[in-house]
């Protein structure tokens, strides 16, 4: 992918009005190159476009950005950038993006660095401003052995408080439920509210993608009870 510097240059002068001259490694390469497909071995799993939405606006938060702010670059850069990762429509990133940004924001999602080891494979460096500030979550297969660790730090630095990954899911999986909820009161076929589910960047309890037989489990396991204030959902939508 040929780089597209337009975003990182309308974003550093964005940072510059604030104060703030620093664009972190990953961040920089993601801008400029999207998500670098050649990083990743044949058949391993590749991060998705919602990923990378809202990795970059959790950092966007993090230098001190708002939500408008946010929004006025990353709508038009997912579009351009991540279009390649993604096989949906351009109107339909420019409203996930919003969807993801506002989720961001809303729930004060933290920005996390995984520091070499992001999911991204982007350039990292040790003389990035997070690198010695924010130590690297311990979730997921990949830091499986790291879970319950204790990493030492140096006192002076302040650390970025990361909530556990159902914390962090809990009112995004809340949300889901509700737009389950709307779309199958409307009649929405189950295929596609798993699409829009997907589209929005929504993720299931545990952070994962929606998929047909996940919906249909949580859908019974709602079946009779109230969840999150809302009305029971049904399960007698068409397919």
């Amino acid at each position: 992918m040929m780089k597209d510097t337009l975003f990182a240059t309308t974003l550093a002068a964005m940072l510059r009005e604030r104060g703030e001259d620093a664009i972190y490694p990953c961040i920089q390469d993601l801008l400029d190159n999207g998500l670098t497909l050649a990083r990743f071995s044949p058949g391993e799993v590749k991060p998705q476009r919602q990923d990378i939405t809202q990795y970059m606006a959790a950092w966007s938060k993090h230098v001190g950005l708002g939500d408008e702010e946010c929004r006025s670059w990353m709508i038009e850069y997912c579009v351009v950038m991540l279009s390649p990762i993604s096989r949906t429509s351009p109107s339909g990133i420019r409203h996930s993006t919003k969807s993801n940004i506002k989720y961001i924001y809303r729930y004060d999602i933290p920005f996390v660095c995984e520091h070499e080891n992001n999911p991204f494979r982007a350039k990292c460096s040790k003389e990035c401003p997070a690198y010695a500030a924010i130590i690297p979550k311990a979730c997921d297969a990949r830091n499986e052995k790291a879970r319950g660790s204790t990493l030492e730090r140096p006192a002076d630095v302040v650390e970025t408080q990361v909530l556990p990954v159902k914390a962090i899911y809990r009112d995004q999986f809340e949300t889901a439920l509700r737009l389950v909820h709307d779309e199958t009161k409307k009649g929405t076929k189950k295929k596609r509210i798993v699409q829009l589910l997907n589209e929005q960047g929504l993720k299931t309890k545990t952070g994962r993608r929606w998929t047909y037989s996940n919906l249909y489990a949580e859908l019974r396991k709602v079946k009779g009870n109230q969840v999150a204030g809302t009305p029971n959902l049904s399960l007698d939508t068409d397919l």
